[in-house]
């Protein structure tokens, strides 16, 4: 039988795969380092490191002093592929190519209205993500992975009862992968991937967190002991939906939903009523930071709203932080001020002394980001490497 590795796994497991997520973990290691590491003999770790040079997943550095003989080290390569990234919104979307360590090389952004369906939005983000590769001079065999987020819950890659008209039952992966054939295409909601990117920037405030996106509409994440929470169908933490009271009708057919009542759609038409036009968060935000005083009024009673089903939320998950992102939270003082309004006005102490909320500290790219981190673990997945080097 095989001995154990340092961190207790089998040596007879231990591959390329998981040898190279040791090496993504620091700028660069010694050879010795990486025996120390992973458990392995150094015969083991120099095959290993050789299968891996070969198919330019590691870099091999100039020698360092180490007080001997120098020795080489070893870095990731992160140039060695690319992922296509998408944060599908209710209203606005961003599309990206990131490098294997998440970072945006190229971006564009449209104001697509995810009402018109799938078949409409999603030919929109594979046709610019196209003109994206060709506008950087991107050969497509280097594309590793693709990275989505979608505006509702997702099982499988498939869409689950989002309420927006014709996207139940979308098969996403295979829209994008009879465009991108052979490449691996993962789904999630946008909340979720929005999760991911704060996740990647603080890992360690984000542990225990709750992740909320306000735009158009309103969805959210929870993270639980570093772990992204999905549930039985992929809406674990899905509050857009959740009664507040009132006779406003909801997209989804129920009357006075968080969405209907505290989203940047529940807004815009509170403005329109006054004859006034804001058809996105965005220009919302734009008349925040003109200091309309009734914008400001709405964004901070949305925040009250908000406020009441994340706290609840927070007794349940207990988050260290509550991190508020989306469009709607780019100028986000008097969404965050509603928000702290009813959680630490109506919850007692014991409960709330410990939460943060705050802004996302990403802005605008945070989606984009997370999309790149959810692909990111599944290319470089320890088994899925080592099956591509097979």
């Amino acid at each position: 039988m095989g001995g154990q590795t340092a961190g207790g796994r089998s040596r007879g497991s231990f591959g390329p795969g998981a040898l190279l997520s040791i090496v993504r973990g620091a700028p660069a290691w010694t050879r010795a380092e990486l025996v120390k590491a992973s458990g392995l003999g150094r015969t083991a770790v120099a095959e290993r490191l050789d299968l891996l040079h070969r198919a330019s997943l590691i870099t091999v550095n100039e020698p360092v002093l180490t007080g001997g003989r120098p020795a080489e080290t070893y870095s990731f390569n992160a140039d060695v592929g690319r992922l296509m990234v998408a944060d599908i919104g209710g209203r606005h979307t961003r599309i990206g190519i990131a490098d294997l360590d998440g970072r945006l090389v190229a971006s564009a952004e449209a104001d697509l209205d995810a009402d018109d369906g799938p078949g409409p939005v999603l030919g929109y983000v594979i046709e610019r993500m196209r003109e994206l590769i060709h506008e950087i001079g991107l050969e497509e065999w280097r594309i590793r992975g693709i990275g989505v987020g979608v505006p509702g819950p997702v099982a499988g890659g498939i869409m689950q009862r989002p309420h927006l008209p014709g996207w139940e039952g979308t098969d996403v992966p295979a829209a994008f992968g009879e465009a991108f054939p052979g490449v691996p295409v993962v789904v999630d909601k946008d909340a979720n991937i929005l999760a991911r990117g704060e996740q990647a920037r603080d890992p360690r405030r984000c542990r225990n967190a709750i992740v909320l996106k306000v735009g158009m509409g309103v969805s959210c994440a929870v993270i639980v002991d570093g772990a992204v929470l999905h549930g039985a169908h992929g809406a674990a933490g899905d509050i857009g939906h959740v009664p507040r009271g009132g006779e406003i009708l909801c997209r989804c057919g129920q009357r006075g939903c968080l969405d209907a009542v505290a989203s940047g759609r529940a807004i815009a038409a509170k403005l329109g009523e006054q004859g006034r036009r804001a058809r996105t968060s965005r220009e919302i935000v734009d008349l925040v930071r003109g200091n309309d005083s009734e914008a400001i009024r709405l964004v901070r009673e949305a925040g009250r709203q908000l406020g009441g089903p994340l706290g609840f939320l927070a007794a349940v998950a207990n988050p260290a932080v509550i991190i508020v992102g989306g469009n709607l939270a780019e100028s986000p003082e008097p969404l965050l001020a509603g928000i702290r309004e009813t959680i630490y006005g109506s919850y007692p102490p014991s409960l709330t002394s410990t939460i943060d909320i705050v802004a996302s500290t990403l802005g605008a790219e945070a989606g984009l980001a997370g999309a790149a981190q959810l692909a990111l673990d599944t290319v470089l997945l320890p088994e899925n490497v080592d099956a591509t080097l097979a």
